[in-house]
Formats: C-alpha cells, structure tokens, sequence
C-alpha cells in the first residue's frame, strides 16, 4: 500500500449524484527512460531466491520494505504487478496443476499422398486439422470401432504444433493406449424448444464447413459422397438431411492416426529443437520429418520415376515412404511408382522442450531482476515521487 499513498488525490462523482469523493488517482503512471535504467552506475541485478516476496528484497537491499514497488517500475517483466513476480516452487506445481492438468494431448502428425484421379487435387492431407473448427464445444475424439466409450471432449487444435488438446476422458487407459481415431459431433443434447433448434443450426453450419474442409483435405471422400447422394432418392441437395447425412455416413467415419499421447499437457512440445544443428530451434513439421530428393532413393528397375498421371489412373495410390512403394495399376498399366519426393518419419526422434519445461526455463530466468543501486535509491524515490505528483 505504500506505493499507492504516493498517489495524488482527485475528487469524483462516483454515482453521479452531484456529492463528490476523495480518491486515490490510480491512473497516474510515470515511465523509466531507458537511458536512465540503462546506466551501469544506476542499477545492478539481483537473483530472488526461491519464496522470496518483494518487500523480503527491498528490506535485504535498502533496509526497508517501502521499496518493493520500484522493482516493478525498473524491469518490463515485471510490469504486469504480482503475478508476474517469480513463482515460488510450491506455487509453480500449483499453477501447473491448475492451468494444465485437467487436459491431455494427441499428436497427430500430417502426412500428404498422391491422389490418381482426376480431381482438381491430386494430394490429400491426412492426420491434419487445419482449417476445421474443433473448438465448438460440440466435438469430441473417439476410438475407431469402438465398444467402451473410449472417447473425449475437445478444447482446441494447435496447428503449429500438431497437437489435439482434449479433457474430459472416459476410459483413460485404453484412450491412452489407441492409435486411431475419429472425430464426431455430439447428439442433440435438448429435446425440443429453441435450444433444440439453434443446436442443430449450429451443427449444420458446422458440417457445410467440414464438407468443404473434405473437399480441399480428402478429394477421394468428398467425391465418393457426392456419387452416393445422386443415387439417394428424397435426399434434397444441401438440405439439413443431405448434411445429416455426409456427417454421419462419411465425416465421422474418416481415421486420423495418432503419434503420442501426453496424458499430462504440460508434457507436450513447446517447441522443437533442431534434429542436425544443436542449439537450432525447428518447426514441428521438421521435427517430425525429413524430406528426400528422388534422385537420393535407390530404387530396383520395377519401379518408376516420375508425377501421377491423373488422365490414365483410375485408383487411388496409397501412402508411400522409403520403405514402402505403392502399385501404380490402371487399366492397360501396371507399374510400381514413385511420385517426385519421398517422405521418411523420424517421429520418436523428435528432439523439443516440454511446455512445463519451457515455463520453468522461463521462471528461472525472471529471477534475475534489475534494482536500483542503493546509493541511488533515495534520489529515484523523490524523483519518481515528483514526477507522479505532477
């Protein structure tokens, strides 16, 4: 409270009855020039131990607890008040424990393969959720074929990271355990009324998106549920039914594969390191991955070189890698084929630093804090003092 008795006071009509009230004018602030913080004679550092208040340092290092505040004017990391103070050990697992624990998260990595059709896109994204809204409230993970309500609600996806954050799990040992999964829409959970009726607006909205997120990420699926619906009698084109439809039939049930599985979200990625350069951070698609040029890949006789030739082929080509070369087989061909790069996953070597991790790096270093020298302390004080009063 000693900071704010610095304060000057104003006169104000809080309720605006004409009677005005004596207040503390907590609008006021005044500013550090950096050239000021910046001279090595004004300031030095200290460290905080771990548990140590802000009035415990004023007292250690100007003999009195009035201080502290000046802590907070002189260091920009300070500058959001208290809660930007160094935690103590007891209080970060706590805050950990409130801010993460009730989430758990799936990383699913993305993979493209080649599509022979003749579509407008000759590549599919699997494993991928960028551009689909999940964070609803409405949309929850479940085990592929499942028959143990393995499943859970979703809070969001992190396209940067590759990460599904999900809460609320049922069966957790065997959730932890699953690799595939799909993604649904919830049952309407109101029986009638207006709630009824905005839910499934709201899911229909939400299903004319996700066809059009088919249409871009999974060409084959999007036109195998157009053939389907021509041939679908009283099924009216994009009527509430014909979404109904594409939903339940098609949308839920596409697999996405998970990599791992952090049942603890602090323990997921934060951020990638480098798998080459030490020191390097890299993006999660790197981390992940490693992309060869064709000419790199030995390859026997039986197997071509070359892009789809989307004009002849009529199935699809399946997920490729070093290890694994799809058949290329049409009508009048049958060849082995290669397109013109070859993924290899290097999923267990991923090298990052977990978000718990990445908080405690950046905790241990908000205990090195600038203080104003104590022979200097004196004069800062009035200064700052006068300036505010002003």
């Amino acid at each position: 409270m000693s900071f704010f008795s610095q304060f000057p006071k104003v006169s104000y009509d809080i309720n605006a009855d004409g009677i005005k009230t004596e207040i503390t004018d907590m609008f006021r602030h005044v500013d550090v020039r950096d050239g000021f913080i910046d001279n090595y004679s004004t300031y030095t550092y200290y460290e905080i131990a771990n548990g140590e208040r802000p009035d415990v340092v004023s007292n250690r290092l100007y003999g009195t607890p009035d201080y502290y505040w000046t802590f907070f004017v002189v260091n920009e990391t300070l500058k959001q008040g208290l809660n930007s103070w160094p935690n103590t050990s007891r209080s970060f697992d706590l805050m950990l424990e409130q801010d993460y624990s009730e989430y758990s998260v799936l990383v699913f990595i993305p993979r493209q393969y080649p599509v022979a059709r003749k579509y407008e896109n000759s590549f599919e994204m699997t494993n991928y959720f960028g551009g689909l809204d999940l964070a609803t409230g409405n949309i929850r993970v479940r085990a592929r074929d499942d028959r143990k309500n393995v499943e859970a609600e979703i809070l969001k996806f992190d396209d940067q990271r590759y990460q599904l954050w999900v809460h609320d799990i049922n069966n957790k040992g065997k959730f932890a355990l699953n690799r595939e999964w799909h993604i649904e829409y919830i049952d309407n959970p109101y029986v009638d009324g207006q709630d009824h009726l905005k839910f499934e607006d709201d899911r229909t909205q939400w299903t004319k998106e996700a066809l059009e997120w088919v249409r871009l990420n999974r060409t084959t699926i999007y036109y195998e549920f157009l053939r389907d619906v021509e041939n679908k009698q009283g099924l009216v084109i994009e009527g509430t039914e014909y979404y109904k439809y594409f939903l339940e039939s098609y949308f839920q049930k596409i697999v996405f594969v998970s990599h791992r599985f952090f049942e603890s979200s602090y323990n997921a990625p934060s951020y990638f390191l480098d798998n080459e350069y030490e020191g390097d951070n890299s993006t999660a698609f790197d981390a992940y991955s490693r992309v060869y040029a064709i000419e790199d890949v030995e390859l026997p006789r039986e197997y071509f070189r070359g892009d789809i030739d989307i004009n002849v082929a009529t199935t699809r080509i399946d997920g490729f890698d070093q290890s694994e070369i799809a058949d290329y087989n049409s009508i009048s061909i049958q060849r082995k084929f290669i397109p013109s790069f070859v993924e290899s996953y290097y999923s267990e070597q991923a090298k990052f630093v977990s978000i718990k991790e990445d908080l405690e790096a950046k905790d241990f270093e908000a205990r090195k804090i600038r203080v104003i020298r104590e022979e200097h302390i004196d004069d800062f004080v009035a200064s700052y003092q006068e300036k505010l009063t002003k």
